[in-house]
C-alpha cells in the first residue's frame, strides 16, 4: 500500500507539473482554439445582432450587376458618395462605418465627390492601419518606421481621456500606420482601425480594441460609433471600459468576439442600393428592392464579401466569413453587453489540480474495477460538459488542460497498474502453475491480490494426503537405477492427474511419496469429499500404471498405501531466500503420514482420520478400523476406510 500511494503520488505530480508548464507556455493555445470554434458553432450559430445593426456589402452579384455603371473592381470613388446619399440624406443612418481602405488617390474628381459626401453627411468613420512590422534589412525601409502621425491627425481622432495602458512588449508595439487619403480624413467625423491579426491557425477570433501608436489610442471599427471625446477609457489588466461597458480582456489585452454568424446579420446588397437609388432619382419610389427607411438611426457597416474584395475571413462560424461581420459582432457585443468572460487561470490550475488527484486517487485505490475504469472517462465528460454550459453562460472555461491531465493521469495510472498486475500474476503464476490445474490457476489468476496475501502464510482448514509406494526400498535395491526412475515417472504422472483432476494441490514428492491437499490455494467446502474420491481413484488407477509398466517391459506390481487427514495447518511459501515452496506445516500434516504408514498395518490401501470421516460420511459410507494414538497427541484417533474398498 505505502508503495501504491507513492506511486500515485508521483504521477501526479509529474502530470500535473507537466501540464501546467505546456499550459503557462501556450502549447494546448491551438488545441482550445478548436474547442472554442465548436462551443461557437452550437450556441452562437443562431445569435441575432442589434435590429439597429445594418450591414451593406459588395458582393459578386453587385460587382457583376454594376460592371456597366461602375466599371471594374475597385469602384471610381463616386460611387461610394452615391452610396453614402443614399444611407444618411435618404436613409437617414445614425453612423456610416466604412471597412474599406481609401489610401490611394484616384483622379481629383472621384476623391473630391467621396469627400465632399463624407462632409456632408457628417457621421462618417474612416477606415486606418496601425499594426507592427519587423525591421527590414534594408535601411530606407527602416526609416518608414516609427513615423509620427501627423500631429492634426492624432488631436482630432486620438481617444482623449485614456487612463491605463496596455500591456505591450516594446518589440511588439506598433511601428508602421496607413491613413487614408488626406482630404478623407480630414472630412470623416472619426477614424478607427480595421487590421485584425489572425491566431496561428489563420482564424479569426479576438482583438485589442484599443490600437496604441506611440501613446495615443484608436478604437478598432466595431468600437467606434460608441467612442467620442466625452467617453470614458480606462484600461485594465482584465478589462477596459469604455464609457459605463466593461470589456474584458486576456493576460495578452486580446478581446474575444462573441461571433454572430452572416446569415443572421442579413446583410444588404450595394447593387441593390443603386438600384433603389436609381428609382427613387428617377421619381419612382414603389417597390423598391432597398427601402432607405430600414436605415433610420441605425449604425451602418460597409463591407465587401466579393471573392475579388480579398476580405474574406476566416472565423469560429465558417471559413470566408467577410471581414466586416467580426467588426459587426464587437459593436453588437458593445451594445448588448454580449461579452465572454475570459478563463480564469487559477481555476483552471485548480482543476487540472483536483482532476488529477481524483483520477489517480480512483484508479489506484478504487476495488471496483468499472470505477475505476469509467472514472476518467466520467469526470472529462462531467468537466467538458460544464465547459460548454459555461460557455452559453458567457464563461469561458479552458478545457484542454484538465482533458490531457486527466487522460493522460488515468493512462499512467492504468499503465503502471498493468504492468503491476502482470508482474504479480507472473509472481502467482510461478507459485502456483506446478501445484495445481489449469482450472484452478485460472481461478487463482483471477484473484490473484488475494492469493498473493495466502502465500505469504495463513491458517486455513484443508485436507491433506500422503502416499507411498510399498516395498519401493527392495524394488530400488533389485531394480537398475534407470528403471526405477522410469516407473517413477508413470506411477507419478497418473497418480498426479488424479490428484489435478479432484482439484487438489500437489505439494511435493518426496522420494516414492506424493504430498497433496484440498482446500487451498482454492477455497473448497467440499475439499475433504474431494479427497477421498481422488485417493479411491489413484487406487483403482494402479491397474492401469502396473499394465503400462509391463507394456514397457518393467516387472514392477506397485501397491501404494493413502492417508487422509483433514485439520487446521498453516499454509505459505516456505523455504529460503533462494528456493521456496508452497506448503503447509502443521500437526494435521504429521497425522495424514502417520496415517499413511499405518495402511499395510490394517491391510487398506485408505485410512481416513476421524476428522475427514466427519466431513463426509453422509456421502461415502466409511467403516471404523479401530484408533490409533499418534505421537504428540493425548488422545487416540479413530480411523476409517471406504466401504467400497473393503468390498474390492
Amino acid at each position: 500500500m505505502k508503495n501504491k500511494i507513492i506511486i500515485a503520488s508521483v504521477i501526479a505530480l509529474v502530470v500535473s507539473a507537466f501540464t501546467i508548464i505546456a499550459y503557462q507556455s501556450g502549447l494546448f493555445d491551438r488545441a482550445e482554439d478548436l474547442v472554442y470554434d465548436a462551443k461557437v458553432k452550437m450556441f452562437r450559430s443562431q445569435a441575432v445582432p442589434p435590429r439597429n445593426i445594418k450591414v451593406v456589402l459588395v458582393d459578386d452579384a453587385s460587382i457583376s450587376a454594376m460592371e456597366k455603371t461602375a466599371g471594374r473592381w475597385p469602384w471610381p470613388r463616386a460611387i461610394w458618395s452615391d452610396l453614402l446619399d443614399f444611407l444618411t440624406t435618404y436613409g437617414g443612418a445614425k453612423t456610416v462605418l466604412f471597412d474599406i481602405l481609401f489610401t490611394e488617390r484616384q483622379d481629383e474628381a472621384n476623391d473630391g465627390a467621396l469627400v465632399d459626401a463624407t462632409t456632408a453627411s457628417g457621421n462618417v468613420v474612416h477606415s486606418m492601419i496601425v499594426k507592427h512590422e519587423k525591421p527590414d534589412k534594408d535601411q530606407k525601409y527602416n526609416l518608414q518606421l516609427n513615423k509620427p502621425l501627423p500631429a492634426e491627425f492624432v488631436s482630432k481622432f486620438a481617444v482623449r481621456n485614456v487612463q491605463g495602458s496596455l500591456n505591450i512588449k516594446s518589440a511588439e508595439r506598433n511601428n508602421d500606420f496607413t491613413l487614408p487619403i488626406d482630404k478623407l480624413h480630414a472630412a470623416a467625423s472619426r477614424m478607427a482601425v480595421v487590421e485584425f491579426t489572425p491566431d496561428a491557425d489563420g482564424t479569426l477570433r479576438r482583438t485589442i480594441p484599443l490600437r496604441e501608436y506611440q501613446g495615443s489610442y484608436f478604437p478598432v471599427l466595431g468600437l467606434a460609433p460608441f467612442v467620442d471625446e466625452n467617453s470614458k477609457v480606462v484600461i485594465g489588466t482584465k478589462a477596459i471600459q469604455i464609457n459605463d461597458r466593461i470589456m474584458p480582456i486576456d493576460r495578452d489585452g486580446n478581446f474575444l468576439i462573441n461571433m454572430y454568424g452572416i446569415d443572421n446579420v442579413e446583410p444588404i446588397s450595394v447593387g441593390g442600393i443603386f438600384a433603389s437609388l436609381q428609382k427613387i432619382r428617377a421619381g419612382d419610389i414603389e417597390n423598391l428592392v432597398v427601402n432607405p427607411e430600414e436605415f433610420r438611426d441605425s449604425i451602418v457597416f460597409v463591407g465587401v464579401s466579393a471573392v475579388g474584395g480579398a476580405d474574406l475571413k476566416a472565423t469560429p462560424l465558417a471559413t470566408r466569413t467577410p471581414g466586416v461581420i467580426m467588426h459587426v459582432s464587437l459593436a453588437g457585443n458593445y451594445l448588448q453587453h454580449d461579452f465572454l468572460m475570459p478563463a480564469d487561470r487559477r481555476l483552471t490550475l485548480l482543476a487540472v489540480l483536483i482532476g488529477v488527484c481524483a483520477v489517480v486517487g480512483v484508479v489506484f485505490f478504487s476495488k471496483r474495477f468499472l470505477i475505476r475504469a469509467s472514472f476518467p472517462i466520467m469526470i472529462l465528460l462531467a468537466y467538458s460538459g460544464y465547459s460548454f454550459y459555461a460557455f452559453k453562460l458567457h464563461w469561458l472555461v479552458d478545457t484542454i488542460p484538465f482533458a490531457f491531465a486527466s487522460i493522460t493521469s488515468g493512462f499512467l495510472s492504468f499503465g503502471y497498474l498493468t504492468f503491476t498486475e502482470a508482474v504479480e500474476k507472473r509472481r502467482v503464476s510461478q507459485v502456483f502453475t506446478q501445484y495445481v490445474s489449469k482450472d484452478v490457476l485460472n481461478e487463482v489468476l483471477h484473484n490473484y491480490k488475494e492469493y498473493l496475501k495466502s502465500s505469504q502464510g495463513q491458517k486455513v482448514e484443508i485436507t491433506i494426503l500422503f502416499s507411498d509406494i510399498r516395498g519401493f526400498t527392495t524394488m530400488s535395491e533389485n531394480a537398475p537405477p534407470e528403471k526405477i526412475v522410469e516407473m517413477l515417472n508413470i506411477h507419478f504422472t497418473h497418480m498426479a492427474d488424479i490428484i489435478l483432476k479432484h482439484n487438489g494441490t500437489l505439494d511435493k514428492y518426496i522420494g516414492d511419496a506424493i504430498m497433496a491437499f484440498w482446500g487451498a490455494p482454492l477455497p473448497d467446502k467440499n475439499h475433504a469429499e474431494n479427497a477421498v474420491k481422488a485417493s479411491i481413484e489413484m487406487l483403482e488407477e494402479l491397474k492401469i500404471v502396473n499394465a503400462e509398466l509391463r507394456e514397457k517391459g518393467l516387472d514392477m506390481d506397485v501397491k501404494i498405501g493413502v492417508g487422509l487427514n483433514t485439520g487446521v495447518v498453516t499454509i505459505g511459501n516456505i523455504g529460503s531466500q533462494k528456493k521456496l515452496n508452497y506448503t503447509i506445516v502443521g500437526d494435521a500434516v504429521n497425522l495424514a503420514s502417520r496415517l499413511e504408514s499405518l495402511t499395510k498395518e490394517h491391510k487398506t490401501g485408505l485410512l481416513l482420520s476421524e476428522y475427514t470421516y466427519e466431513m463426509v460420511k453422509d456421502k461415502i459410507p466409511c467403516t471404523m478400523l479401530g484408533n490409533v494414538k499418534v505421537k504428540g497427541r493425548e488422545k487416540a484417533v479413530d480411523i476409517y476406510t471406504p466401504e467400497v474398498l473393503k468390498k474390492q
